[in-house]
């Protein structure tokens, strides 16, 4: 976007005010800086060069970019990708991104991933019975199941199942032995050149390895390779699906079988496995394999394209760790099962740390792994 666009669009704002209901940190912080009237208010103050303060620059990198403010905005402001916009602005004027990011930023170029992990144990979750015949890249087959930091490193089940289903399907896949960060938390955080190196050093090493399609396990990763890679990556050809579409491909197939297990659970849709996504969304395929493992599956009084982020988006559990956890635990409070069911790493990562940390007794599984327990062998 340009910024006589992004200063059109601002300025069609009517101060309607309707964002506020539904925008999830205002929710929790009552703070209007907080919220996407408030930060496009702000956002016009960057892009005119105005003076921000600290703590105006802290309320736009607490916006989790779930873009659930651009579903209902009534003048269709693209208010997140303004927000985006905001703070590639703030790091071309020096004043972002925040320490937090340029620490984890320097983790993800020191270690390659996001999340401060040892490079040496990024393949402790591959299952003991398969490790010693694993060929990783050098693996004749052209699609990559790619697990991101989160699944590698923070949520090894979702690794390990999706993993395991794939090979009790027979399906024919590889990992990389030394798999990269995809680069989305840099984006994200407003650091764009830097961000478009790492995903042409990626597509290199993609096309080095002779990857011509992409399974991915974590939302974030979903987004980048799907929305972000095509827009900055000349020649990206590399098709883009999820773990749970494959699994179910392979469940219509009948190359997997499934029992019903005795659990009612709910079931939460990702923002990047859903109304983030260009081109396709993931709704209806987890329900249904849901629905043929368990008693029965509930919803969030909101769901779908309307589900509620997680707490955990773009960045901001380093930012304001507090906001995510009192958006996730607002969530495990409104669902009625023990068991709650997501397809993302981060968001199965940051409901047990919110509900540890506000002693709300909720199982959270990731979807793979939840299926891997309803397997027929």
């Amino acid at each position: 976007m340009d910024i006589e666009k992004i200063l059109n669009a601002i300025n069609s704002c009517i101060n309607c005010e309707g964002c506020l209901d539904i925008c999830d940190t205002y929710l929790v912080t009552g703070n209007l800086l907080q919220s996407p009237n408030g930060r496009l208010k702000l956002t016009k103050k960057i892009f005119t060069d105005e003076y921000v303060s600290e703590e105006e620059i802290n309320a736009i990198y607490t916006c989790t970019l779930c873009s659930m403010c651009d579903q209902l905005c009534q003048k269709e402001i693209p208010i997140s990708e303004i927000i985006l916009n905001s703070k590639m602005r703030l790091v071309q004027n020096g004043l972002g991104p925040l320490e937090i990011h340029k620490k984890i930023m320097d983790g993800i170029i020191q270690k390659k991933n996001s999340v401060n992990g040892n490079p040496e144990e990024r393949l402790n979750w591959v299952p003991q019975n398969h490790l010693r015949t694993e060929m990783f890249e050098n693996k004749n087959s052209d699609t990559l199941l790619f697990l991101g930091c989160m699944s590698s490193f923070r949520v090894k089940e979702s690794a390990s199942a999706s993993y395991e289903l794939l090979k009790n399907a027979d399906y024919d896949f590889k990992i990389l032995k030394e798999e990269p960060c995809c680069g989305e938390y840099i984006y994200s955080s407003g650091d764009l050149e830097l961000a478009k190196k790492i995903f042409m050093d990626n597509f290199k090493l993609l096309t080095k390895a002779g990857v011509r399609k992409i399974i991915t396990t974590c939302g974030g990763c979903l987004y980048a390779f799907n929305n972000i890679y095509p827009k900055y990556v000349p020649n990206w050809n590399i098709e883009i699906t999820h773990i749970t579409l494959i699994i179910y491909d392979l469940y219509k197939s009948g190359e997997l079988k499934f029992k019903k297990l005795k659990k009612r659970i709910t079931y939460h849709d990702p923002c990047r496995t859903g109304r983030k996504l260009d081109g396709m969304d993931i709704y209806n395929e987890p329900r249904e394999l849901l629905r043929n493992t368990s008693e029965s599956v509930s919803e969030l009084s909101k769901n779908k394209e309307f589900t509620p982020c997680c707490g955990a988006g773009s960045g901001i559990r380093g930012v304001d760790s507090n906001i995510s956890i009192k958006i996730g635990s607002s969530i495990l409070n409104d669902i009625l099962t023990e068991d709650l069911i997501t397809s993302c790493p981060l968001c199965v990562f940051n409901y047990r740390y919110a509900g540890y940390k506000t002693q709300i007794n909720k199982r959270i599984k990731y979807i793979t792994d939840y299926l891997l327990e309803a397997l027929e062998y």
